[in-house]
């Protein structure tokens, strides 16, 4: 994977990419800290709902269930999110306009 072709929005953003002979990779991932923000939903889990569907509906983009699964503590494969559980979601203004100028490129 060519470090060009990391999706904006992927949590590699915050890797450290590696080159060793011909071989190159992604090197531990340094996740940002998340902030709770005043305008944060909080959202109780429907059933059949996963991290990528939440990160879907509020972000837009599923590559995005990372920034929920860190912030509640969660394991992202698999998701163990279960119906009747709540969740912090961050703030949507957040996650576009703040988080991602964070990121290493």
């Amino acid at each position: 994977m060519s470090k060009n072709t990391v999706r904006n929005a992927s949590r590699l953003r915050f890797g450290v990419y590696q080159g060793v002979d011909d071989y190159a990779f992604w090197d531990r991932i340094d996740y940002p800290d998340i902030p709770v923000q005043a305008d944060d939903l909080e959202w109780v889990v429907r059933g059949g709902e996963r991290l990528d569907i939440l990160a879907k509906r509020f972000y837009g983009d599923p590559v995005l269930q990372w920034v929920i699964a860190l912030v509640n503590d969660l394991d992202l494969w698999p998701s163990d999110v279960y119906a009747g559980q709540t969740l912090r979601i961050p703030a949507p203004r957040y996650v576009r306009d703040e988080l991602f100028q964070l990121a290493r490129f």
